[in-house]
């Protein structure tokens, strides 16, 4: 399977909580640049956080990339459980990730790694592409790291 980890695009500083805060418009260009560079891989499914920002880069992505249904995912907050995230993972197909730091990098390095502080830094609306046979601790492999 192939699981593409994604940090949400730029977003506003102030709003009336964190779970509201939207994208910028650089946010969106930068979800849609991505886009383009996604463009061709055949989404099994995309999955987000509830949060509006990454509700957001992942309908821009969807659009662009004629990809499936968003599913939100509530385990995928910012603060979340790596460990709690992967076991909410398909076993299979394509699938996109739209979350947020610190949760992007502590997964990537407890798929890659198996340890969460061995985690890669993640810019907004990067994308890391990990392969592997199955959702599980040290078991990904990083293929490559897609910026705006």
């Amino acid at each position: 399977m192939k699981l593409y980890v994604m940090r949400h695009g730029d977003a506003v500083l102030n709003a009336p909580s964190d779970e509201l805060r939207p994208l910028t418009a650089f946010g969106q260009d930068q979800a849609r640049r991505v886009a383009e560079q996604l463009q061709g891989i055949d989404f099994t499914g995309i999955l987000a956080s509830p949060y509006q920002r990454a509700q957001q880069t992942a309908e821009i992505i969807r659009t662009l990339v004629s990809g499936p249904d968003i599913t939100t995912v509530d385990t995928v907050i910012p603060d979340a459980s790596p460990s709690r995230a992967i076991n909410q993972l398909p076993e299979e197909g394509n699938w996109l990730l739209v979350a947020h730091m610190p949760l992007v990098g502590r997964l990537t390095g407890l798929l890659v790694d198996g340890v969460e502080a061995a985690g890669i830094g993640f810019s907004t609306a990067m994308v890391a592409e990990l392969e592997m046979d199955f959702p599980g601790q040290g078991m990904a492999t990083l293929k490559t790291i897609l910026t705006p």
